[in-house]
């Protein structure tokens, strides 16, 4: 475009060009806007079955835990309609529920539809109650698999319960002994309380001349408090 002296030669111009444009120009403004609303208007819809979706995991989910009618009939039907995360949570309770029945096969298959739709965020979780199925199924050896393959740093110390666990099922108190003790050291390392079901389970394999897990938890749980009041100061 050339250099413009004139303010009525400019002013002519911009009139032809809007003449020419605005037609694409408010079609693109429509567009946009309807998209923007449209978009907000997913949104609400999307909270809202979200919401609802929700609401009715946690329904069958009480069910289950109160084991009511036929509440293991509908968490199967729940977790064949949504193969989500929100099937997948009621996967982890369906699958305890079986295997609190001895029902080991339909338990491991409920895990694998967790493992499959739950993503990283239950994978964790899934491992774990996995690995003790298999453990009570007698499969012990499958359950140690399934555990050195969790990787999660988040679950570490539960792992390593659950590994003592199988271990002492399979007989061998040392190598149990051995993993709780690992357990606490972890534990007190991440400046992570003690369970209680833990520090028993050490305190029951206890060796000569090692302190006892309910002190040392005692003591973390002092460690923790301080550090907790000097971020608070």
């Amino acid at each position: 475009m050339d250099v413009l002296t004139d303010d009525h030669e400019r002013e002519e111009l911009v009139r032809n060009w809007w003449k020419e444009n605005w037609k694409p120009i408010i079609l693109g403004i429509v567009i946009a806007l309807g998209l923007l609303v449209g978009y907000r208007q997913w949104q609400a819809y999307d909270l809202k079955q979200a919401q609802k979706t929700a609401y009715e995991m946690y329904q069958i989910k009480t069910q289950l835990h109160l084991k009511q009618g036929d509440a293991e009939k509908q968490a199967s039907d729940f977790i064949a309609e949504h193969q989500d995360i929100y099937g997948s949570l009621l996967a982890l309770d369906l699958a305890a529920q079986q295997a609190q029945s001895a029902h080991y096969e339909q338990a491991l298959a409920s895990l694998d539809i967790v493992e499959k739709h739950g993503g990283t965020l239950l994978l964790g979780p899934a491992s774990l109650a996995k690995a003790k199925i298999q453990a009570a199924s007698g499969a012990a050896d499958e359950a140690i698999k399934t555990l050195e393959a969790l990787k999660d740093e988040a679950y570490q110390i539960e792992k390593l319960e659950v590994k003592g666990d199988v271990l002492k099922l399979q007989g061998d108190k040392d190598g149990a002994h051995d993993a709780y003790k690992q357990a606490l050291a972890l534990c007190v390392e991440k400046k992570q309380p003690i369970s209680a079901i833990l520090q028993m389970k050490f305190d029951n394999l206890i060796k000569d001349g090692e302190e006892p897990a309910f002190k040392q938890a005692e003591t973390l749980n002092q460690e923790i408090a301080k550090h907790s009041g000097e971020i608070r100061n």
